[in-house]
């Protein structure tokens, strides 16, 4: 079987062939490789990422091209359908990478603007394409699970989603160093389940750690879509299995420790940073480390609850009666085990809970304008205005990336790195011109200041830890308020190389065609993820 070499934290700067198809979530062996002829024998410019698409044409089978960048490599999986019928190779699907970039989940959905999943009862095919461990893992979700409701672990390594009643919660550990027993005809990975104390799955919801295999179960209220904490609710800390080496024969989830939530009126955390969409997002923060929960308050008395895993009960880290800007309202991470960041409009603070000291500093431009994003561990956040403004905090400071002002037209949500150290995003022009075709304008800040590059529209996919930008090119300067992207497929794949060096590494063709992302009314036409430590 034909797959992507791990990037082993080295760069390539070899040959960059497209690797044969290999078996995806059902292939078909000996298709043949394709070099790309206009690709030096030195090889271009890599990024330390990981893309995917889906072509646009289908075999005579119905099956479908999966095309994976793997930091520098082209690989091309085929996705064979479960069901073939008339309607098959018209059926949408939902990609979605891990937040580490290590694998993709691919499942099916309808053509609707919510992306359901059909029938409610029964359970759904579906697969994750391991880009790491070079494997696809079969998983049987229930079919009456909301697009967005099965979740990765920001840590990676793991894929949870709850189910039933009683509530179990259900983790399929996605590292190629932990077994994966399936069952079941067809074949599926038998998730791991650890039955939860009381109610329904639907009051059950889970807040992951960004820097170790850890996962907080909360039992919650639904509101409005979401969760929020219960009064009184239940609260686990498990851990799942994800080993740095060896190999874990018999996998199983432990738990930590478990408590009651305060017996008190709390809130839904509306600005903290999640690592994907869905129900859970603001139910809680967790300290990268996994080692404390923070819960948003609403009694008048305690702003933000923390309950540290051993602790018999949670206890108030940001009292009532300081400044406004303490509001749990206001709280966007917990970056270490003492600092909470807040945002009160363009003014981001850093806050000791254990001390009450605080700094803070203000960002030049518009609330319209702000991007929130956070480093792959979870203890760092950078802010980002598509005018150039970039204000990254961790826990010894917040450092002025830069102050430099410049306006951009069309500006599309910015990319940022796995350390928060670098940032991109892409805008157009009204005033310049190109061959015929009316110029776009790349922007990359980091400590170093602010580039500008003119040419071609494009469109910024992932940048990593060295600056080095994925992106594609455009046909026009056209945006769809719908999709929230180019209306048009993609033209070429590019990258930007730190010093400046631009170079083609992919035609796309066929044509990539529309994905649907996890989120409601989320699309792609390329999915794509920096690389962090998996």
């Amino acid at each position: 079987m034909a797959a992507a070499t791990p990037g082993e934290g080295v760069k390539s700067q070899a040959t960059t062939p497209r690797a044969p198809a290999g078996r995806g979530l059902g292939g078909r062996p000996g298709a043949a490789a394709l070099m790309l002829a206009w690709l030096a024998a030195c090889g271009p410019p890599t990024v330390d990422a990981r893309a995917v698409w889906i072509a646009s044409e289908r075999d005579k089978g119905g099956a479908r091209t999966l095309t994976i960048y793997d930091a520098g490599r082209l690989v091309e999986r085929e996705l064979l359908p479960a069901d073939p019928g008339p309607k098959t190779d018209a059926l949408p699907l939902v990609v979605e990478l891990d937040p580490r970039g290590q694998g993709a989940l691919v499942r099916a959905a309808d053509g609707g603007w919510q992306h359901g999943l059909g029938d409610s009862q029964g359970i759904l095919r579906a697969g994750y394409v391991d880009l790491v461990g070079e494997r696809t893992l079969p998983l049987a979700l229930p079919a009456g699970l909301a697009p967005d409701a099965a979740g990765f672990a920001p840590a990676g390594g793991a894929l949870w989603w709850t189910a039933g009643c009683p509530a179990a919660l259900q983790l399929v550990p996605l590292s190629p160093q932990v077994a994966t027993p399936s069952a079941g005809d067809p074949a599926a990975v038998v998730p791991l389940a650890w039955p939860l104390p009381t109610g329904c799955a639907e009051v059950w919801g889970a807040v992951g750690a960004a820097d170790a295999p850890v996962v907080f179960v909360v039992q919650g209220v639904p509101e409005d879509g979401f969760l929020r904490p219960g009064p009184n609710g239940h609260v686990l800390s498990l851990m799942y299995p994800k080993p740095a080496d060896g190999y874990a024969a018999a996998p199983a989830l432990t738990e930590l420790a478990a408590a009651r939530l305060p017996d008190v009126p709390l809130a839904r955390l509306q600005r903290v940073r999640c690592a994907g969409p869905g129900p859970s997002c603001g139910l809680g923060a967790a300290d990268p480390d996994g080692r404390a929960l923070s819960l948003g308050g609403a009694d008048g008395a305690c702003r933000v609850w923390r309950w540290a895993v051993g602790e018999p009960e949670a206890a108030c880290a940001v009292a009532a009666g300081g400044p406004e800007w303490t509001d749990a309202s206001h709280l966007i991470a917990a970056i270490s085990p003492r600092h909470y960041v807040f945002r009160d409009g363009l003014v981001i603070r850093r806050y000791d809970h254990t001390t009450g000291e605080h700094d803070g500093r203000p960002l030049i431009g518009d609330t319209g304008e702000l991007f929130t994003r956070v480093s792959a561990d979870g203890r760092a956040l950078l802010f980002i205005t598509t005018r150039g403004a970039a204000l990254r905090v961790d826990e010894a400071r917040l450092e002025l990336l830069s102050a430099e002002q410049s306006p951009c037209v069309g500006g599309q949500p910015p990319v940022a790195s796995p350390n928060a150290r670098f940032v991109a995003w892409t805008c157009v022009s009204d005033t310049q011109d190109v061959g015929g075709v009316a110029a776009g304008e790349i922007v990359r800040v980091s400590s170093a200041g602010m580039e500008r590059f003119q040419g071609v529209p494009m469109w910024a996919l992932a940048i990593d830890d060295d600056g080095d930008l994925l992106l594609h090119s455009r046909d026009d300067q056209d945006f769809s308020l719908e999709l929230l992207l180019p209306p048009a497929a993609p033209r070429n794949l590019y990258v930007l190389s730190a010093d400046g060096e631009l170079a083609r590494i992919d035609a796309l063709e066929p044509d990539p065609e529309l994905m649907r992302g996890a989120g409601t009314a989320v699309f792609r036409w390329i999915a794509a993820q920096s690389i962090g430590s998996p």
